[in-house]
């Protein structure tokens, strides 16, 4: 990627910039190990608990599509797709100095707005003190999302 994702000392907070470090990180690990999937796929971040906080949650999801003429003209779709968690958990696992979680979240009706059911990690970052990274493997798109392409019917 050539981009350095660990900066040096271990009171370093996760800015913009290294959040989008990680962004882009997680997609590159990440995507090869979604298949079965005729789509791409996209990613938000966020600071769950404000942004002084060293935690960073990164969802990646199917991207959006807009289907463009005929009688579904306008509307908005996404692929279905399969994980290869062997993959996914060799893929991530390095980024940790201490996994906290690794689990399928299927708890739905929580008060949060995590799409579920949800592939989770979570954990220390290797490198990054109190950093903490939490990756959600989201099986649809988020309402806000916006639209990655245009797809003719």
């Amino acid at each position: 990627m050539g981009r350095q994702l660990y900066g040096k000392g271990k009171d370093r907070m996760l800015n913009d910039e290294r959040a989008g470090e990680l962004m882009d990180q997680v997609m590159a690990l990440v995507c090869p190990t979604l298949f079965d999937t005729g789509g791409s796929f996209q990613c938000s971040g966020s600071w769950p608990s404000g942004k002084d906080s060293p935690w960073f949650e990164v969802r990646v999801y199917p991207s959006v599509v807009e289907l463009v003429g005929g009688r579904h003209d306008g509307e908005t779709v996404y692929q279905g797709f399969r994980v290869d968690l062997r993959a996914f958990q060799d893929a991530l696992f390095p980024l940790y100095d201490e996994i906290q979680e690794w689990e399928w979240d299927n708890a739905i009706g929580q008060a949060d707005d995590l799409p579920r059911p949800a592939i989770t990690i979570s954990g220390k970052l290797k490198g990054g003190g109190d950093d903490t990274l939490t990756v959600h493997i989201c099986p649809y798109p988020p309402e806000d999302a916006e639209i990655a392409e245009k797809r003719r019917c």
